[in-house]
């Protein structure tokens, strides 16, 4: 038998904005007005994101609507 583990990559909000080369202020603007997904995890007050999250967000050309 074969044991399989997958592993999610999870950003931070901070890791998130990087990863789509905008300012944090801009990508919290963005989620504030519902235009960035709704973060995968939380851990505490932390809000994360899977790095597959933010990809498919950027394929699809950047902001949801």
């Amino acid at each position: 038998m074969v044991d399989v583990v997958l592993r999610v990559e999870y950003l931070s909000r901070v890791e998130a904005a990087e990863r789509c080369r905008i300012p944090v202020s801009s990508f919290d603007k963005l989620r504030h007005d519902g235009l960035i997904p709704e973060p995968d995890a939380r851990m505490g007050k932390h809000l994360l994101w899977s790095a597959d999250t933010i990809d498919e967000l950027l394929a699809r050309g950047g902001t949801e609507h």
